[in-house]
């Protein structure tokens, strides 16, 4: 997840001033939170804690620091926090919450979610399970898996055109080895340079 924030924080080209929001959409029903939901519940009881960076220190920190962040949205799901979301719900809950920076990015993670081939639900095995396309703040990781074949995870993305081919270079040179180089602190812009 760090990765694809970082990747997509270069390909926008923000301000090094920018702070930029980082969601992670968590289901309070996991096996990993013990929240106390009644017996039988199977409503939503989901969260997006949030954090933040300014778009200068998460393009220039090393790994750690990204990984560091993109794990605190997990972490701070307690019965305390449970609890105190549930509070702020009850008080927003005519406001509409809204991302409002260029660089703000939220993540979801269904490939875990159990539709896989084990399952038969008697329309046949299922082969995606996942949204239908990409949403611009919005990444959905999602298992995909056809017949025998290994299964893979999705991670669509929506960026402009331009964006897009920079992203491309951009993930292309994470897979190959090193990010240095990769972009420029330069005046107010982080722009990104492209090595050939």
């Amino acid at each position: 997840m760090h990765r694809q924030w970082r990747s997509r924080t270069i390909v926008l080209q923000l301000d090094r001033e920018d702070t930029i929001l980082f969601s992670c959409l968590v289901n309070a029903q996991g096996k990993y939170y013990n929240m106390n939901l009644p017996s039988g519940y199977y409503g939503n009881a989901l969260a997006f804690p949030i954090v933040c960076s300014k778009a200068e220190i998460l393009c220039k920190s090393l790994l750690g620091y990204g990984v560091e962040l993109v794990k605190k949205p997990k972490d701070k799901m307690s019965e305390e926090y449970k609890s105190s979301f549930g509070d702020d719900l009850m008080l927003i809950k005519r406001r509409r919450i809204m991302y409002l920076n260029k660089g703000d990015f939220i993540v979801s993670n269904l490939s875990k979610a159990g539709f896989d081939h084990k399952i038969d639900l008697g329309w046949g095995k299922p082969i995606f399970a996942g949204i239908a396309g990409a949403i611009y703040m919005l990444i959905v990781f999602a298992k995909y898996q056809k017949e025998e074949e290994e299964s893979r995870i999705l991670i669509p993305i929506h960026l402009l055109l331009s964006n897009m081919k920079r992203f491309e270079e951009v993930v292309k040179r994470m897979i190959q080895g090193s990010m240095k180089d990769l972009f420029d602190i330069e005046g107010t812009l982080i722009s990104y340079k492209l090595l050939l």
